[in-house]
């Protein structure tokens, strides 16, 4: 709410020495300006607290303990491991048992993937701007100022692609003899099940990532404020404006990643959220025009616009939109009546 404050404030100061309409006012007290805009400097943090499975846990390289992993579980059965066994695992890949020897079990967990930021330029829309003329500005033979309104949209569309490695610890278990059921197993606390060796032999190793995260959605303003306008010549005249914008987004995070360790299998995660939210903050801008005739001119524009954060989420893994101190560029026709 502290920035609807102080941009409120700001346009009310900004507007309050000229509160008096002044007799030498342009004959077109209103102006209808459209033009596509061109958005910099969106920025996204994407964070990923767990790749694959969001209660990974390998817990400690021993025996009498729940273990959890990426592609399976070792867990204390109702027997409490007796004799250092447990019926209470699962398994999901044929790449994890190795029958050499009495046989072996391997479970893996990813170490998270932590952050990483985005920033995507540019981010196409359109705005429709109202200027309407109020009065004279003071001390100033040629100029006026009035209240200004926007409507406008942005697309976002900003992308990070994954690449690089991850930690990955592989605990390695004894079956001594024990033929293992199918991929996908599950044993369960209370059995029966075929028992496993319950203390693991842990490595530490690497995998490589691939995949994307991805913010998109739209971004509606409507803007208001008050703005001063200065006439350089008949034809071309230059206005500056401040205000509050609000600004209703729309937006879907969706990732996908991919994590190849070697010898030990490929494991795939996604997700998908969206959300809706009200985001506000200041803007300051100005805009440059030439008018051809009475009612017609042309103008090209910059703003810079300051909104809160928005942040989605999704198994673990979540983004933030951080529109901050944004750029918009435009250019367009004005029609004055």
């Amino acid at each position: 709410m502290n920035r609807i404050v102080l941009s409120t404030t700001l346009a009310l100061a900004a507007a309050t020495p000229l509160a008096v309409r002044g007799q030498d006012s342009s004959d077109n007290l209103n102006r209808f300006s459209f033009g596509p805009t061109i958005g910099f400097n969106f920025k996204v943090e994407f964070y990923n607290s767990s790749p694959c499975l969001f209660n990974v846990n390998p817990g400690p390289p021993t025996g009498d303990a729940n273990h959890n992993y990426d592609d399976g579980y070792v867990r204390v059965d109702s027997s409490g491991d007796a004799g250092g066994l447990t019926q209470n695992w699962g398994y999901q890949n044929a790449s994890q048992y190795n029958a050499a020897g009495l046989g072996t079990m391997q479970f893996h967990a990813i170490e998270p993937g932590g952050s990483s930021s985005a920033t995507s330029n540019p981010q196409y829309g359109g705005e429709l701007i109202y200027q309407r003329v109020i009065g004279s500005l003071p001390l100033i033979s040629s100029g006026d100022w009035g209240l200004e309104t926007g409507f406008g949209f942005t697309d976002l569309d900003i992308r990070d692609n994954l690449g690089g490695t991850a930690p990955v610890i592989t605990d390695t278990y004894q079956l001594n003899g024990v033929i293992p059921p199918g991929p996908g197993y599950q044993g369960t606390f209370n059995g029966p099940g075929p028992l496993l060796g319950d203390t693991p032999a842990r490595s530490i190793g690497s995998a490589s990532i691939s995949g994307y995260q991805k913010l998109s959605g739209q971004l509606f303003t409507f803007r208001i404020g008050p703005f001063a306008e200065w006439n350089f010549t008949p034809q071309l005249s230059l206005a500056a404006s401040v205000g509050v914008t609000l600004a209703p987004t729309t937006l879907d995070y969706d990732f996908s990643e991919t994590y190849s360790v070697a010898g030990g299998g490929v494991y795939a995660a996604g997700g998908h959220s969206s959300k809706t939210a009200l985001l506000y903050g200041p803007y300051a801008g100005a805009m440059l025009r030439y008018d051809f005739t009475k009612c017609w001119g042309v103008y090209v524009g910059a703003r810079f616009q300051n909104l809160n954060d928005m942040n989605l989420s999704n198994d673990g893994s979540s983004a933030r939109l951080d529109p901050g101190v944004t750029l918009y560029a435009t250019v367009g026709a004005t029609w004055k009546f």
